[in-house]
């Protein structure tokens, strides 16, 4: 997340550079042109115009462009006055060659002058006293070949002299931006995020730990509710295990006993029975309790599916006769790592569930065979199969007692880092696959 702030910083800083850099360019361009007098009203230009007038004989029209506080002179080659409009009383009427070398670039007596030539003639424009300033500024022709390279490094420097400003007034933002990627991070995590709340991220740092904040309440509300619904649900199994056990040996007991009428033991068989299916039921409510939150198994140990797989299968045969499954067992050396008991009980459950859903008998076939690095486990049968919704919500625990075999089959396989397919193709078929040891 660092890099993330330091990749927005250098963009920053970058962006900032090449900004005040291009302003610098326009702001040269807008002085150049500002500074530049493109209207035609310019003194020069003014005495440009009366003198093209005086050129073609129009003196009333070359007296109409001089303005009032302005004044314009026509000498001759002698240095004579020929013509004068608003002519002041200390410019003189006579002009030595000196005073003209002087003139026509400066000043005369302190009005600022214009010059244009008329043939021998020399026509001058002046304007009022400390109007205009002129300064003396010469470049040789070696300056002007040189001024290109010139402009680029002024350039090269305001571009490297930017980016440090910016570099200095962006670590501040660069600071902001890496404690917000970390608070982020911390969030995302739902470990706690204690951000300074001033500055001008103090809202967003305060959004992030008041964020932060709620996400550890709810966490601990959270632990807690789980933590007294699993000492609950152990308390309710301990409680009923013993009287189910006294139920289970009396009844038992009963059925042995020769001197019961035969009807009296079926009785006693049907108690044996159905306290047996309650145990079955307070076994799978404290491994649903487990299993809800993809908690892993906790007894790790090698387990070779073949002899899993025959020793599940031969129990439900012992319960039911009738039942035959086919077992294809191809492997015998695939073991995986994972908790024998809880793989069992996934077996268990899924046999037992062709079993419960097809009364009348069906054919059961049990697959299993090595794909690559995992070891795959298939049980089909020739059923009615289960409805969509049960295998649209795998996922799901059941609200009702019924129904869970298949999503605690399915919550088992993948607390073992494996896959569980089911669907519904001329009967149940199941598909689990489990990573080899």
């Amino acid at each position: 997340m660092n890099k993330t702030a330091l990749k927005i910083f250098f963009l920053f800083s970058l962006t900032a550079a090449l900004l005040a850099t291009f302003l610098l360019v326009v702001n040269f361009m807008s002085v150049g042109f500002i500074g530049s007098d493109r209207s035609g009203s310019s003194p020069k230009a003014l005495a440009n115009l009366i003198g093209d007038q005086l050129e073609d004989g129009d003196y009333g029209g070359a007296a109409a462009l001089v303005p009032e506080d302005c004044w314009c002179l026509l000498i001759d080659g002698g240095g004579d006055a020929l013509w004068s409009v608003n002519l002041p009383a200390d410019v003189p009427t006579h002009y030595s060659l000196g005073d003209v070398a002087r003139l026509t670039r400066w000043y005369l007596n302190d009005y600022p002058v214009y010059v244009r030539t008329i043939d021998e003639k020399l026509v001058i424009y002046g304007t009022p006293k400390n109007s205009v300033g002129k300064y003396d500024i010469i470049y040789s022709m070696k300056w002007f070949e040189r001024l290109p390279q010139r402009i680029l490094t002024v350039l090269l420097l305001n571009l490297a002299l930017a980016l440090t400003l910016a570099l200095i007034f962006g670590a501040g933002l660069y600071d902001k931006l890496r404690a917000l990627m970390d608070g982020l991070e911390n969030l995302k995590a739902q470990r706690e995020v204690n951000l300074p709340e001033r500055g001008l991220f103090g809202e967003i740092f305060g959004g992030l730990n008041s964020a932060a904040g709620l996400i550890s309440r709810k966490n601990a509300a959270l632990a807690a509710r789980d933590t007294a619904r699993s000492n609950w649900v152990s308390a309710i199994s301990h409680d009923i295990r013993t009287p189910l056990s006294l139920i289970m040996g009396v009844s038992e007991e009963l059925a042995a006993d020769p001197a019961l009428s035969p009807e009296n033991k079926k009785k006693a068989g049907l108690i044996t029975g159905q306290a047996l299916k309650i145990r079955k039921l307070i076994e799978d409510l404290n491994l649903i309790s487990s299993l809800e939150y993809d908690m892993q198994p906790s007894r790790l140990a090698p387990v070779k599916l073949c002899p899993l797989l025959r020793r599940t299968a031969a129990e439900l045969v012992n319960g039911c006769p009738d039942f035959a499954p086919e077992l294809d067992l191809r492997n015998e050396g695939a073991a995986v790592m994972g908790d024998e008991s809880l793989l069992e009980r996934a077996v268990f459950n899924l046999l037992n569930n062709s079993l419960v859903h097809n009364p009348a008998g069906c054919a059961i076939r049990v697959t299993e065979y090595v794909s690559g690095r995992s070891a795959v486990v298939e049980i089909a049968d020739g059923g009615s199969g289960v409805p969509p919704e049960a295998l649209e919500n795998l996922d799901k625990m059941p609200r009702s007692g019924h129904g869970m075999g298949l999503p605690m089959a399915w919550r088992i396989v993948r607390a073992h880092g494996g896959t569980f397919e089911a669907r519904n193709d001329g009967g149940l078929k199941i598909r689990i696959t489990l990573p080899l040891m």
